[in-house]
């Protein structure tokens, strides 16, 4: 009778550690699905802060770090002769990505093509004053400025131009529609002073509310 006693207090025991042992699995595995995104306190070129990523992460979860195409180090903002686009990824895998930044080196002509207020986009205009020409998307913004400099110069593309989007396929959500305006004017003003532009170049302090204007996700 007392061994039978002792076998079932032993089986209850180890009953109640499984129980215990999953229970404590389980929160730490909702704990871990349910963790704000971890996002890098610096990210393309070092222009983006956590700060300015942050709004384009609210729902997500898991590790995103900074990726670069034509650039291994992070450092070269500036396109080069062979190499006419630098851009930036923040994802979490190659598809998952919650920003893409790039910026082009861009000649006369595709600068009309691609910003011009002749353009065939029919996007609404971007307005960040008269340097600057642009167009606000569904699913990214973009803006080309001129900018003189020698290197550009030898390039024959005078011009400079700068898209913000987030996930390729989706449409901008409207949370992050100010973010990705507040990124590429940051990164506009970072292109002016890194390149750097001999013109003026006349960029506003903040997005003004008239730069805000985006399409309908069914435009």
């Amino acid at each position: 009778m007392a061994e039978g006693k002792r076998l079932r207090q032993r089986w209850l025991a180890a009953k109640v550690a499984v129980v215990v042992l999953a229970g404590a699995g389980f929160g730490w595995w909702w704990r871990s699905a349910h963790a704000p995104a971890e996002l890098p306190a610096s990210a393309c070129w070092s222009v983006l802060t956590r700060a300015d990523l942050k709004p384009l992460a609210e729902d997500e979860h898991g590790t995103f770090a900074a990726s670069y195409w034509l650039d291994d180090d992070g450092k070269r903002l500036r396109p080069t002769p062979s190499e006419y686009e630098q851009s930036c990824e923040v994802r979490r895998s190659p598809g998952d990505t919650i920003l893409r930044v790039g910026v082009r080196s861009v000649n006369e002509s595709a600068m009309q093509t691609l910003y011009g207020w002749g353009s065939e986009v029919s996007y609404p205009r971007l307005d960040f004053g008269a340097d600057v020409q642009g167009w606000v998307g569904v699913e990214k913004v973009g803006l080309g400025l001129r900018c003189d400099n020698p290197e550009t110069a030898r390039m024959e593309a005078p011009y400079v131009g700068v898209e913000v989007s987030t996930r390729y396929t989706r449409p901008v959500p409207d949370g992050s529609h100010r973010a990705i305006l507040d990124i590429l004017l940051k990164t506009a003003k970072a292109v002016v002073a890194d390149f750097p532009c001999s013109n003026p170049v006349h960029l506003p302090d903040s997005v003004p509310e008239s730069a805000g204007n985006f399409p309908s996700a069914n435009h």
